[in-house]
């Protein structure tokens, strides 16, 4: 009897204990984890709110199933738990033993991952993207560097060809009776036609391997289009075509790009309209200067030099408008097409047009005929200015003198110039929360980086040009403000287009600046600064751009990693 009594507890521990399950139970049913008491036959005995929402189930219905999971102490795993609904939740599973009740028991803590789990499949995905594009990029540019170097090498013995097939036709081998000299006239033109293909591939390689350059110049749209016209004018007389061109009073506009480019799109523009015009058509080459280009036009700013081509030919379905610029692509495919070429002519030709910051569209209706759009920039004054003083400026620290001058008012107009920036950006419509901004955050050191320009300038003039640590220091400045420029305008909301904008709105004010004070100056000089300024505007916009791109990547890998950890 003493033994049994010694074994059974007293009133008040049972109290106790029964005390300490309630307030266990009262702490289980608050915790933010889901919770589950599960026997070890599987059943579940208790279950608390947050497992009723992750299951999507009132614990009523809970208490008394089968967990359906084989759990073990001390294990972790991660489970999808499917709700009535269809919906799917993962969750990390931790297993531990207790007593529960007065038994042997599993206690079960589930914890809702999915927003974690998303971030991860993101991660992974986003990942996987860059290294497809990655590989992508690697393999066009493999392939471009394998186009130029056999277009490189198809050239030469094409090249041969062509000259030897010139001299047979010279008689420079002896005479050539009527047969021989027209099978060696085949020859030639077949080589031409080949070697233009080539050229057409090189060219493209060269474009997508970014490689291709334009040298950026200003040149009279009328010139441009009387040397196309004149390359065309008896291809288009031998087939029966009437080719026209007006410049509706603008012959004389000027366009900023590389001419012999220009010439190159308008006379492949001129050969295809050539190419799919009948007998008795029509082909109008129109030129002029407009502030409000095709709405298609990849364009921003103005105005704009364009070079219209119009053709009365069998035009172009419209669901092939959207890839006519796309490599290799033609209207008319197959064996039984009517017109040779390689299919990269309007691909190059748009290329080049962007290169030049320019476009090139196209509208089209089958059966009327087609009008393809060459957009190019108006030649600013600076550039005009620039280009007419070239051959008067010799290339020599004489043309730096006065540069001091000229910094020197720009310092004096300091105040002015950083009111009249202020004030415009205020203005700008796209620019987003400015108008809540203090002055102080949207000039943000640009007072700093305009004094040192001026400074610039007159380090420029007193060393004639020479390296020196004041220049080395000045760059060294403006590089640095450029940088910070750009992460303070990306914190606040700024894009690449508005902050390119920005820029160009400094060198307009600057601009402005420096011709209102400088009267008494030559204006080779002012030339020459405008000049010098616009290469700093230049330099500094892309470093700004640059660091406005960083500090958006940044914010963004900082915002996945938040989530990867939440």
């Amino acid at each position: 009897m003493e033994q049994v009594n010694e074994q059974r507890p007293a009133p008040g521990a049972r109290r106790g204990r029964r005390s300490d399950q309630e307030r266990l139970r009262e702490i289980v049913e608050r915790i933010a984890d889901g919770i589950i008491i599960v026997g070890l036959d599987g059943v579940i005995c208790f279950a608390n709110p947050a497992a009723a929402r992750l299951f999507g189930r009132p614990t009523e219905s809970l208490e008394g199933t089968p967990f359906g999971f084989p759990a073990a102490a001390g294990e972790t795993a991660e489970i999808e738990v499917v709700q009535p609904g269809g919906g799917i939740v993962a969750a990390e599973l931790r297993v531990v033993d207790i007593q529960w009740q007065g038994q042997p028991t599993r206690l079960l803590s589930l914890r809702d991952i999915t927003d974690r789990k998303r971030a991860e499949e993101k991660a992974q995905q986003l990942e996987r993207e860059r290294i497809a594009r990655a590989e992508a990029e690697a393999a066009s540019q493999a392939k471009s560097e394998f186009l130029a170097v056999m277009s490189h090498e198809l050239r030469t013995p094409l090249n041969a060809v062509i000259g030897y097939s010139d001299l047979l036709e010279l008689g420079i081998s002896g005479p050539l009776n009527a047969d021989q000299r027209q099978q060696v006239s085949r020859i030639r033109t077949s080589g031409r036609h080949l070697l233009g293909l080539v050229n057409e591939v090189l060219d493209l390689s060269k474009v997508e391997a970014g490689r291709l350059s334009v040298q950026l110049t200003i040149a009279r749209v009328g010139s441009t289009a009387d040397a196309a016209l004149s390359l065309i004018q008896p291809v288009a007389e031998s087939r029966g075509i009437r080719l026209t061109a007006q410049c509706l009073g603008d012959v004389d506009a000027m366009y900023e790009g590389d001419e012999d480019r220009v010439r190159q799109v308008l006379v492949n523009l001129l050969n295809n309209a050539v190419k799919f015009t009948e007998a008795g058509g029509a082909i109008t080459v129109e030129c002029g200067v407009t502030k409000r280009p095709d709405s298609e036009a990849r364009l921003v700013g103005g105005p704009w030099v364009f070079l219209r081509v119009t053709d009365t030919g069998c035009g172009i379905p419209r669901d092939h408008l959207l890839t006519i610029f796309d490599p290799f692509v033609q209207v008319e495919s197959g064996h039984t097409r009517q017109n040779d070429g390689s299919g990269l002519g309007l691909t190059i030709s748009r290329r080049l047009a962007r290169l030049m910051k320019g476009d090139l569209t196209v509208r089209s209706e089958v059966g009327v005929g087609s009008t393809f759009t060459l957009w190019l920039p108006t030649a600013s004054q600076l550039a005009r200015d620039k280009s007419k003083l070239v051959a008067e400026t010799p290339d020599s620290p004489a043309r730096l003198a006065g540069l001091a001058e000229i910094g020197e008012a720009l310092v004096r107009e300091l105040e002015p110039l950083l009111s009249a920036f202020v004030n415009r950006l205020r203005n700008e419509s796209f620019t987003p929360r400015v108008s809540s901004l203090g002055f102080a955050q949207i000039a943000d050191h640009i007072g700093t980086y305009v004094a040192d320009v001026g400074a610039l300038l007159i380090a420029l003039d007193e060393t004639s040009g020479q390296p020196s640590t004041l220049i080395a220091d000045g760059g060294d400045i403006q590089r640095l403000v450029a940088e910070r420029h750009g992460a303070q305008r990306a914190r606040l909301g700024w894009t690449h287009e508005m902050l390119k904008r920005e820029w160009k709105i400094l060198n307009e004010e600057i601009e402005r600046a420096i011709r209102r004070r400088m009267h008494a100056v030559p204006d080779a000089t002012v030339v020459e600064a405008l000049s010098i300024v616009q290469r700093f505007i230049e330099q500094s916009e892309e470093i700004s751009c640059r660091a406005l791109g960083r500090t958006l990547q940044e914010a963004n890998e900082t915002v996945v990693r938040a989530v990867a950890r939440a």
